[in-house]
């Protein structure tokens, strides 16, 4: 059967949706995936896709005219339509008028079931486990069998080579340690000057090189960090120079990476690096739903959080998380590694 995967948010998201898609290919299934135009890139090479759609290139109106997009879907003749995340009701307004025969969604809620889905229920809140397994729920509905929690982010080894193009010569052979201070979404995440005093420190304490990670918008996060750091041959600020898969590539290439509950983070579970984050405890933002699933990790929570009792909708930790806790965590990892690994 062909199966559309329909997701469009941000690229932590849909990466916990890939183990899905797995799922359904494995199970025999022809899949193809809408997804923000911006994350197209995610899924060259992709083993279990079969092509991947923008939303700006088939709905550019879209969400406001929701029904160029219930067009396209008519058009495209899939046998079974999946909503990841279904919360929007335009979604579910295309998706039903879309002719489609079977139309799973996840989170649909009222609309969903308005609009005439096969609603499934996430349980996070009294049930919490990981994301991809959450979602795992919809090709456990068609009868398919589970194929791992780990998102796929596929990189070819030539692009793994070329990515040395881009870091200085000075870190080939080097342990590399990334840092990210930013974070898009509504996760808690810390001051930015705690990240700056953890690389004071793994400059300091360590033998490790460091390359900052961001957006070229979170540039401004780096305003008060010092020259020690900002200024030293052992740090590369990357921060606005990297596509979607150079990015993936230098994560890939990193020991550690310290970063919170942000697309980065699951795309270092995809690639398989070892991360360091902070999390907020409560449901439903904690590690255990949001944190890394394909590499060892450790979690830094803080003793309370003020999203716990509904009072605050984000939270920087309360000076609850110190750049020496992370520190000490980035050593734990580093210890656990075998020399082989640190060739």
């Amino acid at each position: 059967m062909k199966v559309l995967v329909l997701r469009l948010d941000h690229l932590g998201d849909v990466l916990l949706t890939t183990p899905l898609m797995r799922a359904l290919a494995c199970g025999g299934h022809s899949v193809d995936v809408l997804v923000q135009d911006s994350l197209k890139p995610l899924f060259l090479g992709s083993a279990s896709v079969r092509d991947c759609f923008g939303i700006g290139e088939i709905a550019p109106a879209f969400p406001s005219r929701w029904w160029q997009l219930a067009r396209w879907l008519r058009n495209s003749s899939y046998d079974v339509l999946i909503l990841a995340y279904a919360k929007d009701r335009r979604l579910c307004l295309a998706s039903m008028f879309s002719g489609i025969g079977r139309r799973i969604a996840m989170w649909g809620g009222l609309w969903g079931r308005l609009t005439g889905h096969e609603c499934l229920t996430s349980h996070i809140l009294d049930n919490p486990r990981p994301v991809s397994e959450i979602l795992l729920e919809c090709s456990r509905a068609m009868s398919l069998p589970d194929q791992g929690l780990k998102p796929d982010f596929p990189l070819a080894s030539g692009e793994r080579d070329e990515i040395w193009a881009l870091l200085p010569a000075s870190f080939r052979g080097r342990r590399i340690i990334g840092i990210h201070p930013g974070s898009a979404g509504n996760a808690c995440n810390l001051p930015s000057r705690i990240y700056s005093d953890l690389g004071v420190l793994l400059l300091r304490e360590t033998d490790c090189v460091l390359v900052i990670t961001g957006t070229k918008g979170e540039e401004e996060l780096l305003s008060a960090w010092p020259e020690e750091l900002l200024g030293s041959e052992r740090v590369w600020l990357s921060m606005g120079k990297l596509g979607l898969r150079e990015l993936a590539c230098v994560i890939a290439e990193m020991k550690v990476f310290v970063c919170s509950s942000t697309g980065p983070l699951h795309v270092a579970s995809a690639v398989g690096t070892a991360t360091v984050s902070p999390f907020c405890p409560s449901v439903p933002l904690n590690a255990a739903i949001w944190g890394n699933v394909g590499a060892p990790s450790r979690v830094v929570e803080p003793q309370t959080c003020p999203r716990s009792d509904g009072t605050l909708t984000s939270c920087d930790f309360r000076g609850q998380i110190s750049a020496e806790q992370l520190l000490g965590r980035v050593q734990e990892l580093l210890s656990a590694m075998t020399p082989a690994n640190d060739l």
